[in-house]
């Protein structure tokens, strides 16, 4: 099983998905996701449109959807039992599932753990009891994340991985109608999720 439950973690999901493939096309996955997972073969049994949220507002109407498919991927993992269950990024689902997979013998990896260097380092205590190991994406992340006991792999970032055209800075440029040389540029970056665009980037315009 592998959840993903947002764009990014779908993208991410995604190309996760095909490294895998390559190795053993047999695999066979189901889970959350959206349509980078649905396109590679990934058996969506809920939709990540509808679990994507900023802010306390947003999560109103989409609370009981967000319960249904928490409680019935739990059911899913015991009637299942997945070989392995993947958790992309979302950690305030994926942590639900990680206790549940935990409680049931299922390994779990974490791909993309949740930053709590950042907001919560006592909370890593409690992904060591039910993660059995996690790819980081950030250098100084395995080293955090090893001293509290985890198994850890650094992956490197998965953008880096993704093909995109490789340009230079006055090819950029022009391509941009940019034609000063020493004409700064400057990169707005609201997010992967329709909501976080919808209100930051003006703000961000504005600003700018």
């Amino acid at each position: 099983m592998i959840v993903a439950g947002e764009a990014s973690g779908d993208i991410y999901g995604a190309h996760l998905v095909v490294a895998i493939k390559e190795l053993d096309p047999c695999i066979e996955f189901f889970g959350l996701g959206g349509p980078e997972m649905d396109r590679v073969g990934v058996r969506i049994m809920y939709q990540l449109s509808a679990m994507a949220v900023v802010g306390i507002t947003e999560i109103i109407p989409k609370i009981r959807y967000i319960f249904r498919a928490l409680r019935e991927l739990k059911l899913v993992l015991k009637v299942t039992r997945p070989d392995l269950l993947i958790l992309i990024d979302y950690p305030g689902f994926n942590l639900n599932l990680a206790k549940k997979a935990h409680s049931l013998g299922i390994p779990v990896l974490y791909y993309i753990p949740p930053q709590v260097w950042a907001w919560w380092e006592r909370r890593v205590r409690k992904i060591a009891k039910m993660v059995d190991r996690v790819a980081v994406i950030l250098p100084f992340e395995k080293e955090f994340y090893r001293k509290h006991g985890l198994k850890v792999e650094y992956v490197g970032h998965p953008l880096l991985d993704i093909s995109l055209p490789k340009s230079g800075e006055e090819k950029i440029k022009e391509s941009l109608d940019i034609n000063h040389k020493r004409t700064p540029i400057l990169g707005l970056f609201p997010g992967s999720r329709d909501e976080e665009i919808v209100r930051m980037l003006p703000a961000m315009i504005g600003a700018a």
